[in-house]
């Protein structure tokens, strides 16, 4: 039975990157001291601080905004205008600071409130659920991939309307409202440096080096609850039917609310075929025990599950795979290979008929070597 309202708890097996899109720049948003701490600045604090301490220097209003215009964070202490003691633990001038030492001059920013916390977006939580239930629809409709449209980004649009309903007014997904989750506190955010761990190339150990990104993250373990909400009066049929398309409508919409009831189920297995596959990827890959271990043990952990609850992936780094219909585009790999093709969906924008898709994977990076996968989370529909 489909439940009214419900509580989503969800605990993170690995950190999370959900992202603004914004990527914060050294020197402009944030300064490495070279104290293992990275401080991200507070700009109304900043401009306070600055025009002080250029004011003590005989310095013009006028004069220091121009300075202050063309100047990093790292010139404003060379000119003496910031200093170490700015940049300490109990100093108000930086918004936060994070542990880490970045590899690159961006940093991609968490999503955070007005007041810095870190939260989950039931935007985020809902995107996930989506494509758990877009798979099990797929998988029991067997919708026609000729109907693929012919944008990338919006190639799924066809299929989707075919699975959940015509028109947003119609869409199944119309009924399971989402709420965000209340903020934690920031000592829950990390900075952690993502390994786009390859499978291909030349370098050391018989593959290429691949590519780092900084990322702040919600850490491992930390544990939010989302408001869930179904209208369960737009599951059923309490009105009459004016004429045979409303009749229609009415029993298709009764026939797809059995997926919403069916939500736990279907993220179990979605996780599975996911676990699996990831398994696979990396049952030969003697230089990242970590992720080995890792895929290992949430497939135990799948089978310990209790009947309402189920493992996802969410946000930035899980990959193409975890947010499409992956293992049933796969099912023929001809038509998964012109798919590839069409959409250009590889970095070259070549790919070769029984090529691996996709060939990469984003890992935390721990002492240098890639570990864990991001984004795994256990969710508990209370």
């Amino acid at each position: 039975m489909v439940e009214r309202n419900s509580v989503a708890r969800v605990e993170l097996l690995t950190d999370v990157h959900i992202g603004t899109g914004t990527e914060l720049v050294r020197d402009i948003d944030w300064i490495a001291p070279g104290d293992q701490w990275v401080y991200f600045a507070d700009s109304n604090r900043l401009l306070e601080t600055v025009f002080a301490q250029a004011e003590a220097d005989g310095k013009e209003i006028h004069e220091v905004a121009k300075i202050m215009a063309g100047s990093t964070l790292s010139g404003l202490r060379q000119m003496g205008w910031l200093t170490a003691a700015d940049f300490g633990e109990k100093h108000p001038l930086p918004r936060y600071r994070l542990p880490g030492s970045p590899a690159t001059a961006y940093i991609r920013e968490q999503i955070k409130d007005v007041y810095g916390r870190p939260y989950l977006p039931g935007s985020s939580l809902k995107g996930a659920l989506r494509t758990v239930l877009a798979v099990a629809a797929a998988n029991e409709l067997q919708p026609d991939l000729k109907k693929l449209g012919y944008s990338r980004s919006w190639a799924g649009q066809p299929i989707e309307r075919d699975l959940f309903g015509r028109d947003p007014n119609h869409d199944l997904l119309r009924a399971l409202q989402v709420g965000d989750s209340a903020p934690v506190a920031a000592e829950q955010l990390r900075l952690r440096r993502a390994h786009i761990y390859p499978t291909a190339g030349a370098g050391y150990g018989g593959r290429s080096r691949g590519l780092d990104v900084d990322v702040e993250t919600l850490a491992q373990g930390t544990v939010l609850e989302l408001p869930i909400h179904v209208p369960t009066e737009l599951l059923t049929n309490r009105h009459t039917a004016f004429d045979r398309r409303r009749q229609e409508e009415l029993a298709r919409w009764e026939r797809q609310s059995v997926w919403l009831e069916q939500l736990a189920a279907a993220g179990r297995q979605n996780a599975r075929l996911l676990l699996e596959e990831e398994q696979r990827f990396f049952a030969q890959r003697v230089d990242v025990p970590e992720a080995r271990r890792f895929y290992q043990q949430t497939i135990a952990m799948l089978d310990r599950l209790p009947p309402n609850e189920f493992l996802l992936v969410l946000g930035w780094g899980g990959g193409w795979h975890t947010k499409t219909l992956n293992r049933y585009l796969k099912q023929d790999q001809r038509t998964f290979d012109s798919l590839v093709s069409r959409y250009r969906l590889t970095r070259t924008g070549t790919h070769k008929p029984g090529d691996p898709f996709p060939k990469s994977r984003h890992l935390v990076l721990r002492e240098g070597r890639p570990a864990e996968p991001l984004g795994w989370v256990r969710v508990a529909v209370q």
